[in-house]
This record gives C-alpha cells, structure tokens and sequence, in this order.
C-alpha cells in the first residue's frame, strides 16, 4: 500500500496552526481573541491557510 501525498495545503496549514497556538502560548498579550504586534502577522496567517486548505475540502466534498 503506497501513501498519499499530502494536500500540499495542509503541511503549511498545520504548520501555520502550531506558531499560531505557540504563540498565544507564551504570550500574555494574545488571549482572548486579543492579538499583540507581533502575534498579529502570525494569526492572520495561521486563518489564511485554514480558510484555503477548507474551502479547498469543501470542494472536493462537492465533486
């Protein structure tokens, strides 16, 4: 049995996801959908690549 490729949306989603979550970890300033100067760039990224990766599923669940 061979593998599947990975979408190749979800590694930079999951990746995305883990900075986001470890970020607001460690940082005071980011609770509460509250996000620092710092933080900000991070989230907004970790929402655009799990917005693509599930319009992306939604499309395939269509087809």
């Amino acid at each position: 049995m061979t593998a599947r490729p990975p979408d190749d949306l979800y590694v930079p989603y999951m990746e995305a996801f883990s900075a986001s979550t470890l970020h607001t970890r460690d940082c005071t300033a980011c609770q509460n959908g509250k996000h620092c100067a710092v933080g900000a760039p991070i989230h907004k990224a970790f929402a655009k690549a799990q917005d693509a990766y599930q319009v992306r599923q939604a499309a395939k669940r269509r087809s």
